[in-house]
């Protein structure tokens, strides 16, 4: 599984040493990424409960805790193995609950994270049962946040937790030093968002045909992912998944700083480039009568107040700018959906918009009971909404002040990244909006879990899997390999494959690096 954003890397010495370092990373345990999952409102500690399962003497459990930017969220699963081999177990979410402060404030201050361990883990005690603790794995998965720390101070954190979590007399659970705390990607978040929504579909139990499977479109607060399966050959962003033996091949793209949070900074950026000499300026993605202030530039020393002006037409053409892909030789391997960022088009088939993404429609009243996108609705629907001032919204509309102006630009990023970026038609009727199926979550989470205890229970890692295929070249013909046994390679065909290995490490840090200008 590969832990890295897309970047355009020059060829400087520092970046040759980045390079390396990732390499030596991604050998440990595939770190590097994360999305961060966006929410409107979050208490400092939350739980919820799912419908409870069946009781059974068959019935066991396993953990996840997704250490995200602003908290962790400790899930606990129940799951009951199915009859026969070839069928996947029945995975339910038993309880969510949320710890705050985030993972990353603790750094090295070993006492305080024992002691935020400690709390979390002695939670979960109280709900699996003691019989069943030490054969429930349980995993930390980093989801934002850790990125934004150096590389060392990246490794010593992980370190430190490995070594807590190792302690016995703490932790009673399952746990594996090799593989139990990691740094998950977007990419990688999106791969396991994509079998959570077609778990709960039935594809990977013969319910479904593969081709009747879901896409997955996720916004959180600092990145966006769009995963599917396409109809043609891959050039790029090509992930390998194995579900009970069968192999599924994805198109998976994370976008760092793309997110509900992420597109206020760069729209804020555009604003500042467009009147560098101004502390305050007016923006037309706010409603009248908001302000707001953000600090930007390295070691975020300027500070820039924004004004709601209430323009979504010029909103609209900011939001273009900053989503239209790059035409002609801009654009390798062709075809792009945001700047220079490969993407096939995509298929005919049901998309899933989740996390972040259902907000501004259902606060817009721009989605009905199916739950089915119309793009022209909800553009109609931001424009009269962008066109109120913050007392109006909040008197006609009854919407959180604090959000009103999210609203309107969530709402108008939505209708050009769908359409300018992405490539859906107009008039498409293949979106669904919402976090749902069957009334579970579409959860990355879910996903991971599935092929977490999947693996546990066939004993045969090859059979549940997901791997990221170095890229190729465009321009070059090719047949599609449906055979991964070992081949034998010539001296320069080992140099191109360790490139394009490299290849698919360094393109998957482009959040990281490339959009971190400011």
């Amino acid at each position: 599984m590969i832990r890295l954003e897309r970047a355009t890397l020059k060829p400087s010495p520092g970046n040759l040493l980045l390079c390396y370092w990732l390499l030596l990373v991604c050998t440990q345990r595939n770190l590097l990424s994360l999305a961060s999952a966006g929410e409107q409102s979050l208490p400092t500690e939350t739980s919820s409960h799912s419908p409870p399962a069946s009781s059974s003497e068959n019935t066991h459990y396993g953990i996840l805790l997704d250490a995200g930017s602003s908290s962790t969220k400790s899930k606990i699963y129940r799951w009951i193995p199915q009859e026969s081999g070839d069928k996947l177990p029945v995975v339910q979410l038993m309880k969510t609950t949320r710890y705050k402060p985030a993972f990353t404030s603790f750094g090295n201050n070993e006492k305080n994270l024992t002691a935020y361990l400690v709390r979390i883990l002695s939670a979960a005690k109280q709900l699996v049962p003691e019989d069943e603790h030490s054969s429930t794995p349980i995993s930390i998965m980093a989801t934002a946040g850790l990125r934004f720390m150096s590389g060392p101070a990246v490794q010593s954190l992980l370190q430190l937790t490995r070594s807590i979590m190792s302690n016995v007399s703490i932790n009673p659970f399952q746990f594996s030093d090799a593989s139990g705390v990691s740094l998950l990607s977007g990419e990688e978040e999106g791969v396991y968002s994509w079998i959570a929504a077609n778990y709960l579909r039935g594809v990977f139990n013969g319910e479904k045909e593969v081709t009747e499977t879901v896409g997955v479109l996720e916004m959180g607060g600092g990145s966006t992912q769009i995963s599917f399966m396409p109809n043609g050959p891959l050039y790029a962003e090509e992930f390998h998944v194995t579900v009970a033996g069968k192999k599924y091949n994805l198109y998976v793209q994370s976008y760092l700083q793309f997110g509900v949070n992420g597109i206020k900074v760069k729209v804020a950026h555009h604003l500042a480039t467009l009147f560098p000499g101004k502390d305050t300026v007016q923006n037309p993605c706010m409603l009248r009568d908001d302000d707001g202030v953000l600090k930007l530039g390295e070691n975020k020393g300027r500070q820039l107040t924004m004004k709601g002006s209430g323009n979504p037409e010029e909103c609209e053409q900011i939001l273009t700018s900053v989503l239209q892909p790059n035409r002609g030789n801009n654009c390798q391997p062709k075809p792009c959906a945001i700047g220079s960022v490969y993407q096939p088009p995509v298929p005919n088939i049901t998309f899933y918009a989740t996390q972040a993404f259902t907000y501004a429609p259902k606060n817009l009243k721009a989605v009905g009971t199916n739950k089915i996108l119309d793009i022209d609705r909800l553009r109609e629907a931001a424009f009269h909404h962008c066109n109120r001032t913050l007392e109006e919204a909040e008197r006609d509309s009854q919407l959180n002040p604090r959000f009103a102006s999210d609203d309107c630009m969530t709402a108008l990023y939505m209708t050009v990244l769908f359409t300018t970026s992405y490539g859906f038609p107009k008039e498409t009727r293949n979106i669904k909006v919402t976090s749902k199926i069957g009334g579970q979550f579409i959860d990355w989470a879910l996903g991971a879990m599935l092929m977490e205890i999947s693996s546990n229970v066939s004993g045969d890692k090859t059979r549940y899997s997901v791997t990221c295929k170095p890229e190729r070249v465009a321009t070059v013909a090719y047949t599609k390999d449906k055979n991964f046994s070992t081949p034998s390679f010539s001296a320069s065909s080992t140099v191109l494959t360790a490139w394009g290995i490299l290849t698919c490490f360094v393109l998957h840090i482009d959040g990281l690096l490339n959009n971190l200008y400011f």
